[in-house]
């Protein structure tokens, strides 16, 4: 990385940071955690099936599954920031937000809290990979995310999957802050869980689902 580059993203961590700056003289800062964010809009919603639906932990790669957040600094680097976190793991996090959403949907007659014993008739799965601030393009930096989800049928046979799609959005940052990158995740996972409710929605209209 240019000399020129190194300075440029010295100067968005301390942004970052939030820190005082005096001179050459800087506090050290304290940890800040975030949350990403997303629901749906109120609205009724006829229910179109009679399915109950579990919507399981995501699972995310590794390079993103800790709790701090993560810039893309060029096509091969990235860095992770230990003073910017997510207050929970992303799985659980992104997890908890899906499963808002789908229940607020009102597109399966019940959405099962984690601790049912109850058999649903679908399961919701989902696999993130990619969750951080790309900042590649100095002058455009976004915030990407992406998740495949599977929906999985339960019978008197092994679980199928009945519908798999991914989604990947890249939405653009406001400004160089953690602030701006979270509002940019919940942009992203916002237009996510809009495009997978439209889609579980075809499928659920079909006579053989």
């Amino acid at each position: 990385m240019s000399r020129y580059r190194r300075n440029t993203f010295l100067c968005f961590m301390l942004v970052l940071s939030a820190a005082a700056v005096t001179g050459c003289a800087q506090s050290t800062p304290g940890k800040e955690f975030f949350m990403i964010e997303a629901s749906r809009p109120s609205g009724v919603v006829q229910t179109p099936s009679d399915a109950t639906l579990e919507v399981r932990l995501l699972n995310v790669d590794t390079a993103f599954a800790s709790k701090n957040l993560v810039y893309r600094l060029g096509e091969f680097r990235y860095e992770t920031d230990y003073y910017r976190q997510f207050l929970v793991t992303p799985g659980q996090m992104l997890m908890e937000r899906t499963r808002r959403w789908v229940s607020d949907s009102g597109l399966f007659k019940q959405v099962l809290p984690p601790s049912s014993q109850i058999t649903p008739t679908y399961t919701l799965q989902g696999i993130v990979t990619a969750l951080y601030g790309d900042f590649t393009n100095e002058s455009a930096p976004v915030a990407v995310m992406r998740i495949r989800f599977f929906l999985v049928k339960h019978g008197s046979d092994e679980g199928a999957v009945v519908f798999s799609q991914a989604y990947r959005v890249a939405q653009p940052l406001s400004a160089k802050t953690a602030e701006a990158l979270m509002d940019a995740l919940s942009k992203d996972l916002t237009e996510i869980l809009t495009r997978l409710e439209e889609d579980l929605r075809k499928y659920l209209a079909k006579p053989s689902s």
